[in-house]
């Protein structure tokens, strides 16, 4: 992320897509929707009802400070989260200036900007392969952490539960691999154009 924001700034029009990012809109404020998203993001962002934190935390002594963890945790994940914010918009600026169009028009939210609007203009960078292998193995480590995350929670939820089943030998990395195996079958019916009648 580093690399990009370093990169992003320096490119024209990145200041416009840095102010678009920090100036807000006052008149949004009143719009329902950006409340909904804002909240969306925190509890997505901070697995906030997952039960991941709750899992994990279960590894941690009984007397560990956990207060520190939060506000480590809290402070670690609105950085990054404010950090990318510029990664994203300097690139966005950039691309607004290529084209001459304003970056609100240029900005998309959910998906699309990571996976339509954010490649498009880093594939108009020069040495655009470079910054394409660069934002996407990102994008695939900040996936497969998401998933590392998500898959130990049940894990831990399941193991907790049967301690005396499932911490014996091999049984865990059987679970996992159980585990693993059935989301991706789920996951394919996701991906794929298969129809259920």
């Amino acid at each position: 992320m580093f690399i990009l924001l370093i990169r992003g700034v320096t490119l024209p029009g990145a200041v416009n897509g840095i102010y678009y990012y920090l100036v807000p809109t006052w008149e949004k404020l009143a719009d329902p929707q950006v409340w909904v998203d804002a909240g969306t993001q925190v509890f997505f962002s901070s697995s906030i009802s997952v039960g991941t934190l709750i899992s994990l935390g279960s590894y941690n002594k009984f007397k560990h400070n956990c207060w520190k963890d939060c506000l480590v945790y809290t402070g670690v994940n609105c950085g990054t989260s404010f950090l990318s914010g510029f990664v994203i918009f300097s690139i966005l600026g950039f691309m607004a200036y290529e084209r001459g169009i304003s970056v609100a028009d240029v900005a998309e939210s959910g998906p699309g900007l990571a996976f339509i609007a954010y490649p498009k203009a880093v594939g108009q960078l020069v040495m655009a392969p470079v910054w394409s292998i660069i934002f996407f193995i990102m994008i695939i480590l900040l996936g497969l952490d998401s998933q590392f995350v998500g898959v130990e929670g049940v894990v831990t939820t399941i193991v907790d539960e049967f301690p005396h089943q499932l911490r014996r030998g091999y049984r865990k990395e059987i679970l996992i691999a159980f585990i693993c195996a059935i989301s991706m079958l789920c996951g394919l019916c996701m991906v794929t154009e298969v129809s259920v009648t």
